[in-house]
């Protein structure tokens, strides 16, 4: 008898619990013991693609999803059918473009009758329509609910999530507004928050009031997508981290000025979305802002300790100088370029006029990725190297497709600059 045959059934089935549901299945023939043991395994994940399938061109991927989703839906009854596990700890139907509206109407009764906790639903390459059972909407077990090109015909009037905790709204299409705040109305535990805007969802303004959110996210990564008719308005009472993600609409933050919120990550945000003017309690903060965006005036943050600038824009070195002079206690500072960029992009260094606190007082870590050398960046290394009287450790990455030559070449050229601080140590990472 090999050793696996010999571990107790509950240690199986945790074990099974890893294994992709149509490898577990598989497995049935094994031995008598397996035949009835993969029933138990509370994690049922269906159309479980690499997700680097996403990339394929989208004629591809249409064929090989309807080949995909021709025998899906037989496999997914089948299995149900037989599945005899008293809860659902995880239930995913992914790309399930190819089946229909009942199908899935089914299953998720199945599920949430087995007191599912995890739930997602997601389409590809293709939107779905669905309805979505009405006990779903008053699932008190469900923690996790991930709704992916969905188009929701219809949310009852009363929708009570008791103890969802997550919930990622991405690439949805409403029937209107209403549906929208209905779905997310009465979520006394909901603490993260995804929203992913698309293409006629049939939604201008979004309204988020929920007491109890820690997090929210707004994304929009359709690149082609116009958001500036979108409005978000953001009632904040415990927010303690917002991402907005190539978002040009506008955003309105109600709520009291309270210290709250630690962290937030800007990327690609216009300026009508007036984030720092609202919150100078922050101690995180990721920045990628377009050229228009300018710093506003007379706001300090003052608990800023960790900031990070992505170096992608053209004229990033002056937002990167007034978040400097603005943030007297920061304490980390990361510089990288997380975007590409194009060639005849012009990056201009005015040194500032007199040296920030941060530097002289506070800045301990200095980390720069994808470090190419540039006269600029050069500038700016040196002046941080020079100023940081503080500074502890200060680590240049550099591309990958530099040669080590290359950059050990690099590396010298800032190892030779002296040192506001005589602890520091420079790193090639």
């Amino acid at each position: 008898m090999d050793k696996i045959s010999q571990l107790p059934d509950d240690l199986l089935i945790k074990v099974l619990s890893l294994v992709p549901t149509k490898d577990v299945v598989a497995m049935r023939v094994l031995s008598k013991r397996w035949m009835s043991l993969w029933t138990l395994v509370p994690r049922l994940i269906f159309g479980d693609y690499p997700e680097e399938d996403d990339d394929r061109e989208e004629d591809d991927a249409k064929d090989n999803e309807n080949d995909n989703c021709r025998n899906l839906s037989q496999f997914v009854y089948g299995t149900l059918l037989l599945h005899r596990a008293p809860v659902l700890e995880r239930f995913h139907l992914n790309r399930v473009s190819g089946c229909s509206a009942s199908d899935i109407d089914l299953w998720v009764r199945i599920a949430v009758d087995r007191f599912v906790r995890d739930l997602k639903i997601r389409f590809f390459p293709e939107y779905g329509i669905i309805r979505l059972p009405s006990t779903l909407f008053r699932c008190e077990t469900l923690e996790t609910l991930e709704l992916r090109k969905v188009i929701i015909s219809e949310v009852p009037s009363r929708v009570s999530f008791q103890s969802l905790k997550t919930f990622r709204l991405l690439f949805v299409k409403y029937a209107d507004e209403e549906s929208f705040v209905r779905l997310i109305s009465d979520c006394p535990l909901l603490q993260d928050l995804v929203v992913e805007t698309c293409h006629d969802d049939n939604v201008v303004t979004f309204t988020i009031n929920v007491p109890s959110l820690e997090k929210f996210s707004i994304r929009n990564t359709l690149q082609d997508l116009e958001t500036e008719n979108d409005v978000f308005v953001l009632h904040y009472h415990f927010l303690k981290q917002l991402t907005i993600v190539d978002y040009f609409g506008e955003l309105k933050l109600l709520g009291n000025n309270t210290p709250q919120l630690i962290e937030a990550n800007l990327l690609s945000v216009s300026c009508h979305a007036k984030v720092l003017e609202s919150f100078s309690h922050l101690k995180l903060i990721s920045l990628c802002l377009p050229e228009e965006v300018q710093y506003p005036t007379g706001i300090v943050l003052s608990q800023l300790v960790c900031l990070e600038i992505c170096s992608c824009e053209s004229n990033w070195t002056n937002m990167f100088v007034s978040v400097l002079q603005h943030s007297p206690k920061l304490k980390v500072l990361k510089l990288a370029r997380n975007h590409s960029v194009t060639e005849d992009r012009k990056v201009f260094w005015i040194q500032p006029s007199c040296v920030p606190q941060c530097l002289l007082n506070h800045l301990k870590t200095f980390e720069w990725r994808d470090y190419e050398g540039a006269e600029v960046e050069k500038e700016v290394a040196i002046y941080i190297l020079k100023n940081a009287s503080r500074l502890v450790t200060a680590t240049i990455y550099y591309p990958d497709s530099f040669e080590l030559e290359r950059k050990r070449h690099m590396f010298k050229e800032l190892e030779v600059v002296s040192r506001g601080s005589k602890s520091c140590e420079l790193r090639m990472g």
